[in-house]
């Protein structure tokens, strides 16, 4: 699919990699449809974009906390009102959590499991039969480098983003022989506001390599206009995906090794 035929709905639109994506999509041609809490933010976004876009370009907008059933029906409603349908969605809203997790509470695991997953599911539940009557669309949904290898630290996270992964594994099979095309995309570190300063700091302790939200949104247009099932970014963690798959305990006596380090931070 040609980026000027995309019409995108993007949650998580005002975080880092949302807000560059939808400047990348903006300035290719492709219609935007966003979602994101802050309304102030988002408004802000929506004004900056429609000084990019052209006059074909549709640029909407609708402040909405997904996790709330109320507004995401509201979210729902409006797109299956739209002349235009969206033909694309990028599950990308989510929150980051790092603790060790016998420090964590309840509230956070509830939290971060339903943003991350759950609401994945839920939009993408509700949006797919409309999906299935257009002559091509594509669902992907935004996980981790930490969705493929499980990292001291961020457990909650990890299974959140694991969940996305399997989540995108199976439906991306089970429409296999529908219009319908389904792709995970693995970011690694990326420099946005999700990280705290002690996840920065360790990062830099570690050597871990963190890329700009506009280098990730590069990568994720290009992922939303092939028919890829599941891509990773960065070097080496694309090798750490595959390697992990494969020699779990290789990946994971190296992590090990890092583990006093992590301690430190997770604190």
């Amino acid at each position: 699919m040609k980026t000027s035929e995309m019409n995108v709905l993007i949650t998580g639109a005002c975080g880092g990699i949302g807000r560059a994506l939808a400047t990348r999509l903006a300035e290719s041609g492709a219609s935007l449809y966003l979602s994101g809490r802050d309304p102030a933010a988002l408004g802000e976004l929506h004004r900056q974009l429609l000084e990019i876009a052209g006059p074909e370009q549709i640029i909407c907008s609708e402040a909405a906390d997904l996790t709330d059933n109320a507004q995401l029906d509201r979210l729902v409603n409006r797109l299956e009102q739209l002349d235009r349908p969206i033909n694309v969605l990028v599950n990308n809203a989510g929150v980051l959590s790092f603790d060790l997790f016998e420090n964590v509470n309840e509230a956070d695991i509830e939290k971060v499991m339903y943003l991350n997953s759950v609401v994945t599911m839920k939009l993408t539940h509700r949006l797919l039969p409309g999906f299935k009557t257009l002559p091509i669309a594509r669902i992907v949904n935004v996980a981790s480098t930490f969705g493929a290898i499980g990292f001291p630290g961020y457990s909650i996270y990890s299974a959140s983003k694991f969940a996305v992964r399997g989540f995108s594994e199976a439906l991306a099979r089970e429409l296999s022989d529908s219009n319908v095309n389904v792709g995970c995309f693995l970011p690694r570190a990326t420099r946005t506001k999700i990280n705290s300063s002690k996840v920065v700091e360790l990062n830099e302790k570690l050597n871990v390599a963190m890329d700009s939200p506009e280098v990730v949104a590069l990568a994720l247009v290009k992922f939303l206009g092939n028919q890829k099932k599941l891509q990773a970014i960065g070097w080496p963690e694309k090798l750490l995906v595959r390697l992990n798959s494969m020699f779990p305990a290789l990946i994971g006596s190296a992590i090990e090794k890092q583990l006093p380090t992590i301690k430190q931070y997770a604190v």
